[in-house]
């Protein structure tokens, strides 16, 4: 379990321990030397504003506690007892407010208020035009965690009978997600050449589901959905689990928060096509997934409580945005809808930092990594903020009902969008706690000061109308 953090807890001395760790290890004067010191300067205004939380409380402790006493009355103190009570109260309180208007109202209010108080200068997801964003464009220097020599013995003992591997040339480092590592090499053997994808647990991550992501990924492929083709899968042989494909061509065009470069209608469509080939697959063939089903009720309660208790295991009440968090799980709980009549296997994680096109064609769909059994708005409301700046929704919603996606109903849009934005907040908000405690790698700063306010906003927005 992670340690809390107080309330108290200061930001800026970890950015500032990593920033010199970072810049250490790229040439002085280069531009990545430059990229450093432009996302140094956006993580220590973070941090600055995070440090200046409880002050920001105290001077609005008027207003928080009208809006406590509005919900919870006889209710009273400093912030941290609020902040407490709201935390506490919180499924409570959401229920009240699908029956009760003035519970609702306050209920926003409180919220908006701590967005206020929490969220300083936090900018909402960007608009149409396709741009960089300091939270994912850096990219941060690293070598590979497997030897030649390593991968080489590992490659023999998955050949193909009658392949002989001779030497491995080019391995290097991909850019990818924080909780797996990505490796590029070309392989030659007796049967020609071959340019591999490794995607391995990184050293201290969890273990336990990269052998669903693989049954996932080759669920896909065999559905004709357009992936890298999976090749072997091993435990043990590189120190942790991993598994190999083949490279495919093309680029991603954007991240996380939407395009970062322009990408044409005619891809977009690409893309409604091979969402709804995923959707239109019958489940029972498949194996495994790397993460538990969402499709009855219980189960899609069953992992706002894991976020919860994510939550619950890296803050108190009072740290900041901890209160923001526990209010829109309290929404997701109460919003939370009926079992999923026609479960498919969705992505999880279906936007373009995860789509692989070479032009017009996709060609890769990555990362399976959130991939589970649920209902076909999870991926719709995830790919939405991709697709909005570059083809009109609605289009996109007929193309991909033209090739055989589902109908979604606006109910479960509305619950997805928030889901995932909690479920991607609480995941950077472990990385803020980790990197504060540990302030060795400037990706974990990336995730933790500057991902976490930007989902966490983008959820409060959508929950609580504001």
């Amino acid at each position: 379990m992670d340690a809390r953090l107080s309330v108290g807890e200061d930001a800026v001395a970890p950015v500032e321990q990593a920033l010199a760790t970072e810049l250490a290890a790229v040439p002085p004067g280069s531009e990545q030397a430059k990229a450093a010191k432009e996302l140094g300067a956006a993580l220590l205004r973070r941090a600055s504003l995070d440090n200046q939380a409880e002050q920001r409380r105290a001077d609005r402790i008027a207003d928080l506690q009208s809006g406590v006493d509005a919900v919870l009355p006889g209710t009273a103190g400093a912030a941290e007892t609020l902040l407490e009570a709201l935390s506490e109260n919180a499924d409570e309180l959401a229920a009240r407010a699908l029956s009760d208007p003035d519970v609702a109202e306050a209920l926003r209010d409180i919220a908006s208020l701590l967005v206020e108080t929490d969220l300083p200068e936090v900018t909402p997801h960007r608009s149409n035009t396709p741009s960089r964003d300091a939270s994912t464009a850096y990219q941060t220097t690293a070598r590979p965690t497997v030897s030649e020599e390593q991968l080489l013995a590992c490659l023999r003992a998955h050949s193909k009978p009658g392949v002989t591997i001779h030497r491995i040339t080019d391995l290097r480092m991909l850019s990818g997600g924080f909780s797996k590592e990505m490796l590029a090499a070309t392989v030659e053997h007796s049967a020609g050449t071959d340019d591999i994808v490794i995607r391995k647990v990184a050293a201290g991550r969890t273990a336990t589901t990269l052998g669903g992501e693989f049954a996932a990924l080759s669920f896909a492929w065999q559905g004709g959905v357009p992936v890298a083709e999976p090749l072997w899968l091993d435990e043990h042989a590189l120190g942790m689990p991993a598994f190999a494909t083949r490279r495919v061509a093309g680029e991603c065009l954007g991240d996380v928060w939407g395009p970062a470069a322009p990408v044409e209608r005619e891809a977009a469509s690409a893309i409604a096509a091979a969402l709804a080939r995923l959707h239109s697959l019958d489940t029972a063939g498949l194996t495994d997934a790397p993460l538990p089903p969402m499709v009855t009720q219980r189960e899609i309660i069953s992992a706002i409580e894991e976020r919860r208790g994510v939550l619950d295991a890296v803050s108190t009440p009072s740290t900041p945005f901890a209160a923001l968090f526990a209010l829109v799980l309290g929404w997701l709980r109460a919003h939370a809808p009926d079992d999923v009549r026609d479960p498919v296997l969705v992505h999880g994680d279906f936007g373009l930092h995860n789509l692989l096109l070479d032009g017009t064609t996709l060609t890769a769909v990555l990362d399976w990594e959130r991939s589970h059994l649920g209902h076909p708005a999870e991926d719709l409301t995830y790919l939405r903020p991709s697709i909005e700046p570059v083809l009109d929704w609605e289009l996109f919603l007929a193309a991909y009902q033209d090739a055989g996606g589902p109908t979604p109903d606006a109910d479960r849009l509305t619950f997805y969008t928030v889901w995932h934005d909690v479920w991607r907040g609480i995941s950077a908000y472990r990385m803020r706690t980790k990197f504060l405690t540990d302030p060795r790698k400037i990706s974990d700063a990336m995730a933790g000061l500057l991902m976490t306010p930007r989902f966490l906003l983008r959820a409060a927005r959508t929950a609580f109308r504001l």
